[in-house]
């Protein structure tokens, strides 16, 4: 299989600045429709060589192949969209995706690869009425007139069946009894993740738990909440802050520095449950002064780590949080 040059050829200077809440999309198209992914989760474009048939499986999926050191699924895209495909069986025209995400790596199988944009996280409109669209998405963005849906790969992973497994939280009052009613905040584009992290805190012992679905609709309530609150009365309002990385509008890495920048909610602790699980982003979130960074889709680790951030903000010492 040969490299495509669409994603080595790139400029990727602004992945190493954090906070700046940009964005590379690489776009490409299935079918006759293009769609866009976050060039953070793309790490080769490939040629379609031999695809290994595996017995058992999502009807979507065309088996495995092997890249380098790794055997790979393959997902057949156009097929998992829309429930067949145009091309001839057995083609190996097209290109593979190899994206990694939730510490999986996983080919998608798509007709053409176009070029990748460089764009401001504003740029990218969410979604919030998903019932009209037939694809998992996270957030459309327009390019010459025409808008171009960014697909929600998590989802689609988890319901491929490809999605990491991770331990759920188990619940343990006696360790959280003192936490339990702190309120926790979280944003994630991802309707799919924004359910589970309700149910999986709710589930580990937190009663007061509250989501939004960009970095955007939580910075403004946040705000709001600091507006109307004196320093000592916000740690009772705002016990930690649990936000993806890559959203619409405002990204959780501009989040997370605005909130390091405002004289209010400075100390509230953040901590970034992200896909890309990369060491660049980990030093990101360093940068822009994140508590902790959780890889998804650990759930469990997650629930221990808001645990932690809490009792530290209680005791108001420094934090010593680990990142995941």
């Amino acid at each position: 299989m040969s490299t495509n040059s669409a994603v080595s050829g790139v400029d990727t200077g602004i992945l190493v600045e954090a906070g700046t809440n940009e964005i590379e999309v690489l776009v490409f198209r299935v079918g006759e429709e293009r769609y866009g992914v976050n060039v953070a989760k793309v790490r080769e474009v490939l040629s379609v060589g031999e695809i290994t048939a595996i017995a058992e499986g999502h009807e979507a999926v065309d088996g495995v192949v092997r890249i380098r050191d790794f055997v790979v699924t393959v997902a057949n895209l156009e097929r998992y969209l829309y429930g067949q495909e145009t091309t001839t069986e057995g083609c190996t025209e097209g290109r593979l995706l190899l994206l990694e995400f939730n510490n999986e790596m996983i080919a998608f199988r798509v007709h053409e690869v176009e070029r990748i944009y460089r764009l401001s996280w504003k740029d990218v409109i969410p979604t919030p009425d998903l019932a009209a669209l037939t694809a998992p998405v996270t957030g459309v963005i327009c390019l010459e007139g025409r808008l171009v849906p960014m697909l929600d790969f998590e989802a689609i992973g988890a319901n491929l069946g490809m999605a990491a497994a991770h331990a759920a939280p188990k619940r343990n009052d006696g360790e959280l009894m003192p936490q339990a009613d702190r309120p926790i905040v979280f944003a994630d584009d991802s309707p799919l993740i924004r359910k589970m992290l309700q149910d999986e805190l709710t589930t580990a012992g937190f009663n007061n738990v509250q989501g939004f679905n960009d970095g955007q609709f939580a910075w403004e309530y946040l705000c709001g909440v600091a507006d109307d609150a004196t320093p000592e009365e916000l740690s009772e309002k705002i016990g930690v802050v649990v936000t993806d990385i890559e959203m619409p509008r405002m990204d959780g890495l501009s989040l997370t520095r605005r909130i390091k920048n405002h004289p209010k909610l400075k100390d509230i602790p953040v901590i970034l449950f992200s896909s890309i699980a990369s060491k660049i982003n980990k030093n990101k979130g360093l940068q822009v002064g994140a508590a902790a960074q959780v890889a998804k889709p650990d759930y469990a680790e997650l629930a221990t780590v808001v645990c932690r951030a809490l009792q530290q903000a209680t005791d108001a010492k420094p934090s010593e949080l680990q990142t995941a």
